[in-house]
């Protein structure tokens, strides 16, 4: 009865060594009369991990969607104390039933606050900022009128990816103000996978209204009527339809004032059958805004333009179309301004790639000469190690088809 077991069990061992060697024998005449289109398959896998290692998105952290939304507001120079009953609690009280929400923490200071609304990490994060906006704007008529509100989701794209200074030592900081705004953040947010452009520092120009207080109680008005008349004629307004051969049109008036004369002759009210001016009771003059910052770049009062990346876009094809765009407008701009990056992520991007090819180059190099210690054939050798660079090409073509 052994005798009988221990042969059922060789002739068990037999067929599953037969079996392997079969189906060795199955994969290698399977190669050989396909050699052809394996080959077509590799190299175009190959082809199609170059592509993908040239075009993949590169930044310095990956792609995360923190579960957080935050709330910023401005009003101004309200009270802490004040702020805190008529703006932040609530905004709070409103975003507490919001859907996976979890908690809510805020800071509040004189006339700004930060509401962060925090939710479980398997919400969807683009749904409950839509969530936290319609529910803000659900409550926004009972907030003080002056309030600005600011949401955005916590994502390595809020914060800038480039920065870029500009300066000139013959220009005033407003004038660079409108410069960057109007001419240069139009032209760098056009760029393939920028979000957005912000200015930090400069001073936005506008028009002030000095009001001389003993000539306004002389005329008997009233600083609001000053105010009042500025804002009720300082617009755009529709007077009605018109129709003329078949067609019918919209008619506007143009209130807006656009120029210092346009603010001074502006009729505030009538008194004894005589028109008062803005310039009968103040002074017009055009000035910067009041700032609460200073920013400087290599000494000097600066402007500066913070560069923020879309979720998916790439640093190092932003920082290289930005550098494109800076060479451009260095020929058009005057001689005594100057652009300049005071920040670049793409230089750690750049340096992680870097690294990371020189490592899988080194084990490349490596990996050949123990294989060849090993094997003493440079033939078997090669083609062993060609599946190291064929396996990291196939692995990005399929990081780029799964986004």
């Amino acid at each position: 009865m052994q005798s009988n077991q221990s042969e059922h069990s060789g002739y068990s061992e037999l067929d599953k060594k037969f079996r392997r060697s079969k189906t060795g024998l199955f994969l290698g005449d399977f190669s050989r009369e396909h050699s052809s289109l394996i080959i077509f398959l590799a190299v175009a896998l190959c082809l199609a991990g170059i592509y993908a290692a040239t075009n993949l998105a590169s930044s310095v952290f990956p792609q995360t969607n923190f579960p957080r939304v935050v709330i910023l507001v401005d009003n101004g120079v309200m009270p802490a104390e004040e702020m805190m009953a008529s703006i932040t609690r609530p905004i709070e009280e409103a975003m507490k039933d919001i859907p996976g929400s979890l908690n809510i923490r805020s800071t509040t200071g004189r006339g700004s606050a930060e509401i962060s609304v925090y939710f479980t990490w398997s919400a969807d994060m683009i749904q409950s900022e839509l969530y936290v906006m319609g529910r803000l704007s659900e409550i926004k008529s009972s907030l003080p009128p002056a309030a600005v509100t600011t949401v955005y989701r916590l994502t390595f794209s809020a914060f800038p990816v480039l920065g870029i200074s500009l300066i000139s030592p013959k220009r005033d900081i407003t004038e660079l103000w409108e410069i960057a705004r109007y001419e240069l953040k139009p032209r760098f947010i056009r760029i393939p996978g920028v979000a957005r452009v912000n200015l930090v520092g400069g001073r936005t120009p506008e028009f002030q209204v000095v009001v001389d207080p003993v000539r306004l109680q002389a005329a008997g008005l009233t600083l609001d009527q000053i105010t009042g008349a500025l804002e009720k004629n300082n617009l755009v307004s529709s007077t009605g339809m018109h129709e003329e051969n078949y067609f019918l049109y919209l008619t506007v008036v143009d209130g807006r004032l656009h120029s210092l004369d346009d603010i001074s002759s502006l009729v505030v009210a009538v008194v004894n059958g005589h028109p008062l001016a803005v310039k009968d009771v103040a002074r017009v003059e055009r000035g910067p805004a009041p700032v609460f910052n200073v920013v400087t770049a290599d000494g000097v009062n600066a402007v500066l333009l913070n560069v923020y990346s879309q979720p998916d876009g790439s640093t190092l094809q932003i920082a290289k179309e930005l550098r494109r765009e800076l060479a451009d407008l260095k020929q058009q701009l005057p001689p005594d301004m100057k652009l300049a990056f005071f920040y670049d992520q793409s230089e750690i991007v750049r340096a992680s790639v870097g690294s990371v090819w020189e490592a899988i180059i080194f084990g490349l190099i490596l990996s050949m000469f123990i294989m060849f210690l090993f094997l003493r054939n440079w033939r078997t050798t090669f083609l062993t190690i060609m599946a190291i660079p064929v396996t990291v090409l196939v692995t990005l073509a399929a990081m780029k088809l799964s986004g």
